[in-house]
C-alpha cells in the first residue's frame, strides 16, 4: 500500500509538471513570471502620476507600490503644472523600500522661468525636491513642433541663456539638483548646458532628446554629450506615431527601440539614461514599461551591462546619489 502510495504520488507530480510544461507552451497564455524582475534595482526618473491636471492611469502611492514590489530602486515624480517635493516626501513615508523624489518644471503654472519657484521648491520639508526641468508643453519649442497656437517660453537665443535662466541655473549649482532640459529647441538646450557647467551644475539630462520634442539630431546629441550631459530615451517615444492606439500619442513621431539602440551603440551607453514617461491613460505602468524597454534594448544587441548602466548607475548619478 505504502508503494502504491509513493507510486501515486510520483504519478501526480509528474503529471502536475507535464501540465504546467503544456500549460506555459500554449501560446494563448502569457509567460510564467520572471523570478527577478527586470526593473529590479531600476531608478525611472520620469513618472507621471495622480493627482494631475490630466488624465493619469495610477495615483502617486500605486506607483510606488507597484515599482517597490518589482524591485526598483527608486522613481521621481514628474507633473508639468505643479511641483512634486511634497508628495514625493508624503509617499516615501507610505511606501517603504523605494526612494522617491520630485521635481518641478518651469511652465507658466508656477510663473515660467522662475526662480523664486525653484527657491521654494528645494526648500519644502522632507528633501525630496530633485530635479529642475525647463518649460515643456509651455516651452515655444513645442508649440512651433506642434504647431499649436500662441508663443511659448524660451531659455536662450543666441547661443546665450537668459537672465532669468541663469538666475534658475544657479540655483541648482549651489543646491547640488538635478537639470532636466524640458521640451526647449535644440540649440537652447545646448546653450543651457554650456553655461549651466560653467555654473557648477553637476547633473544634467537632455529630456527625451531625439523624440519629436525636442527632436535633437545626432550630432546635437554628440555636442550634448561631449559637455556632460547624459541622453534621456523614454519607453513612450517607441509607442507614439500615427500606428498608435491613442489618439493623443499620433501627433508626435515614433522613435523606436532600433532607432535609440543604433544611437547608444554610436554614442556609448555610459551617455544614456532609459526612462519611461508613463502614466497616460491606458498605456502600461511605469514598470511593466521599464520591463519592456530593459527587454527590448536587449533584443536590439545592447548587452545586459550596458542596460544596467542606463537605467541603475546612470540615472543615480543624475540624481546625484552616486558620483
Amino acid at each position: 500500500m505504502k508503494g502504491f502510495k509513493t507510486w501515486a504520488a510520483a504519478s501526480a507530480g509528474a503529471s502536475a509538471l507535464a501540465f504546467s510544461i503544456v500549460l506555459f507552451a500554449q501560446t494563448g497564455f502569457p509567460p510564467p513570471p520572471p523570478r527577478v524582475s527586470p526593473a529590479a534595482g531600476a531608478i525611472d526618473i520620469h513618472v507621471h502620476s495622480d493627482p494631475d491636471a490630466f488624465n493619469r492611469s495610477l495615483d502617486d502611492f500605486e506607483v510606488a507600490r507597484i515599482a517597490a514590489r518589482k524591485g526598483m530602486r527608486g522613481i521621481v515624480l514628474k507633473n508639468h503644472v505643479a511641483p512634486t517635493a511634497d508628495r514625493a516626501a508624503l509617499v516615501s513615508r507610505a511606501v517603504p523600500g523605494i526612494e522617491i523624489w520630485g521635481g518641478i518644471a518651469l511652465n507658466r503654472a508656477v510663473g515660467g522661468v522662475n526662480p523664486s519657484a525653484v527657491e521654494w521648491f528645494h526648500r519644502m520639508s522632507g528633501g525630496r525636491g530633485k530635479v529642475v526641468w525647463l518649460p515643456t508643453f509651455d516651452a515655444d519649442n513645442q508649440h512651433k513642433i506642434l504647431k499649436e497656437p500662441g508663443e511659448g517660453l524660451k531659455v536662450a537665443a543666441g547661443g546665450k541663456v537668459f537672465p532669468e535662466t541663469e538666475e534658475v541655473l544657479k540655483i541648482i549649482a549651489r543646491e547640488n539638483l538635478s537639470l532636466a532640459t524640458g521640451h526647449v529647441a535644440p540649440e537652447e538646450s545646448l546653450a543651457v548646458i554650456k553655461r549651466a557647467k560653467e555654473l557648477g551644475v553637476k547633473n544634467i539630462v537632455v529630456t527625451h532628446a531625439m523624440a519629436e520634442v525636442p527632436g535633437m539630431t545626432l550630432d546635437q546629441v554628440k555636442q550634448a554629450v561631449a559637455m556632460g550631459a547624459f541622453i534621456e530615451y523614454c519607453f513612450l517615444n517607441d509607442i507614439h506615431g500615427p500606428q498608435s492606439y491613442w489618439p493623443f500619442l499620433r501627433s508626435w513621431r515614433r522613435v523606436s527601440f532600433a532607432d535609440i539602440a543604433k544611437v547608444i551603440k554610436e554614442v556609448g551607453a555610459s551617455h544614456f539614461i532609459l526612462s519611461s514617461d508613463l502614466g497616460q491613460n491606458g498605456t502600461p505602468t511605469h514598470a511593466d514599461g521599464m520591463e519592456m524597454m530593459i527587454n527590448g534594448m536587449k533584443r536590439e544587441g545592447l548587452s545586459q551591462a550596458d542596460v544596467d548602466l542606463m537605467v541603475k548607475r546612470n540615472p543615480a548619478r543624475f540624481l546625484g546619489l552616486e558620483s
